[in-house]
């Protein structure tokens, strides 16, 4: 068999795997079952080449492998039968690889034949201390080196093995060199981490970009950002907006802004480009708002972790 199935929710897991099954295979095509069909798919799979070149096809979001306790769709219950079709006949110039982002259902019928074939990669969740020896791994085959408790206060403050391994990363580029990994290293760049997503959060809130809102609220949950400081940035955002449009209503100089505001010019076409999306009525509509989530948030007349969601979808739908 030439089909293969990744189940893991670690992307490290599935790119250090992917590296391994498509190596030496120059024609590489990679289809989204969120957007390409699996016809497109079986299709370009069982299509020859007329050089016979190998190929390999990356077949992302793979769900129909999901376990799942609703009552199974008939369109996954149609991709399952077109796939099992295709392995009566399949292309052996073609390696066909499919991903799975969560738990794959082991009582599937397409899954034990990918099993039973030796081609399942199947990588359950690390633990936190698993987590702690496989970064210890990478951070030695770098050539560097990191104490427990340096371990400790990434895993702790990100909790995400890609995020932690994206960090290390980070700082292995920030010494240039091979050494130890230091603590107060870390930590400076940890608050860092977390001070950009707080701001690109902020931003997507602000022009009401959904698709990377809850991108970055994931990450921010990760990071374990308190709602009040997001809401808190969203404030002073709209009251920047409000003091400029103010500001401008009354004739002042765009360097007079600039200093009064003791603003950067890149700040100052951020608001700018925010003014493009609200009315004055609105942003203090949305001062007033933010001001008393703010208050029931702090006096716990609302549960803070629908504080957040509750304004997003209020502001945004």
């Amino acid at each position: 068999m030439n089909t293969y199935l990744i189940v893991s929710e670690t992307i490290y897991n599935i790119e250090k795997t992917l590296d391994e099954l498509k190596k030496g295979i120059n024609n590489v095509i990679t289809y989204n079952l969120d957007i390409n069909t699996l016809d497109e798919v079986l299709e370009e799979a069982s299509y020859f080449s007329m050089f016979e070149e190998d190929k390999c096809l990356i077949v992302k979001n793979a769900k129909f492998f999901l376990a799942n306790k609703k009552e199974e769709s008939n369109k996954n219950k149609e991709d399952i039968n077109k796939l099992l079709k295709y392995l009566d006949n399949e292309n052996k110039k073609t390696k066909l690889i499919f991903i799975v982002n969560g738990k794959a259902d082991s009582k599937k019928k397409i899954y034990n034949l990918i099993k039973d074939a030796g081609n399942l990669y199947n990588y359950p969740n690390l633990t936190k201390t698993e987590m702690k020896n496989e970064l210890n791994k990478i951070v030695k085959s770098k050539g560097y080196t990191i104490d427990d408790e340096t371990l400790w206060y990434i895993i702790n403050n990100l909790g995400n093995f890609d995020l932690c391994i994206n960090e290390l990363n980070k700082i292995m580029i920030y010494y240039s060199k091979e050494q130890k990994i230091l603590l107060e290293d870390v930590k400076q760049l940890l608050s860092k981490v977390i001070e950009e997503n707080n701001f690109k959060l902020v931003d997507s809130i602000i022009n009401k970009d959904l698709s990377n809102i809850f991108k970055y609220l994931e990450e921010s949950k990760i990071l374990k950002t308190e709602p009040n400081i997001i809401i808190s940035l969203l404030y002073r955002e709209f009251k920047l907006m409000l003091s400029t449009l103010l500001y401008e209503e009354n004739k002042y100089s765009y360097s007079d802004v600039l200093k009064n505001l003791k603003l950067a010019e890149w700040q100052m076409t951020k608001v700018r480009g925010n003014l493009r999306i609200y009315n004055k009525e609105e942003i203090k509509e949305q001062i007033v708002k933010l001001s008393d989530l703010d208050y029931q948030s702090k006096s716990g007349l609302i549960n803070k972790d629908v504080i957040l969601i509750k304004y997003i979808l209020e502001l945004c739908l």
